[in-house]
């Protein structure tokens, strides 16, 4: 068992992108509560953000097909060029997600399941990035572990890294960024257990 780089847990997924592509649900699962929720705050469309969007399926396939415009972020070259083969028209971006920068805000902005794989220190600076891309209105939707620590979880050949800070301090960044938390589900089952904040920007 390969141990991912904790600073760089990307590159692990370049290597396991054909097990994840086979794993990873084509439909929505665990995210359907969630995505329906944000649906029905932008019932008629709007811009979407997906941050660690993997292979596109399913959250961004969910967006794309109800009419959404997408734009895709992952550090992992090899989930990008599996978004363009799936979705050629949507727009894909190879960045990470600690230093992307984006001269637009977006009314959805999104990090499941792929937030959560940054060092602490990192998703403090982070979550405030992705705050200042969400528009007056929009809402930020991320998973989180459900306190403070550092795990590793198997994926296919690899142990991958996690990390999550505790609620009140994401609260508390949330808040200074000015959005208002709408929902915290602590270790949902539904979702594999992972923690999901849903807020809402003022």
């Amino acid at each position: 068992m390969k141990k991912s780089n904790k600073n760089k847990v990307y590159e692990a997924y370049d290597e396991l992108i054909d097990w994840f592509d086979v794993h990873r649900n084509k439909e929505l699962h665990m995210e359907q509560f969630y995505l329906y929720q944000i649906k029905k705050h932008f019932p008629h469309g709007g811009s979407v953000l997906d941050i660690g969007c993997g292979t596109g399926e399913p959250i961004a396939k969910f967006f794309i097909q109800a009419g959404y415009d997408i734009t895709g972020v992952d550090a992992s070259t090899k989930m990008i060029e599996r978004c363009k083969q799936n979705f050629p028209n949507a727009h894909w971006i190879i960045e990470d997600m600690r230093t992307m920068k984006f001269l637009v805000q977006f009314d959805i902005v999104i990090a499941w399941h792929s937030f959560f794989h940054l060092p602490q220190a990192d998703q403090r600076s982070a979550l405030s990035l992705f705050s200042s891309l969400v528009k007056p209105k929009g809402l930020l939707l991320f998973t989180s572990g459900p306190e403070a620590g550092e795990v590793w979880g198997e994926n296919g050949d690899y142990d991958l890294y996690h990390a999550s800070l505790d609620a009140k301090e994401y609260t508390t960044i949330l808040n200074k960024n000015h959005l208002q938390v709408l929902v915290h589900k602590v270790s949902d089952p539904n979702c594999g257990g992972a923690t999901v904040w849903l807020a809402q920007k003022s």
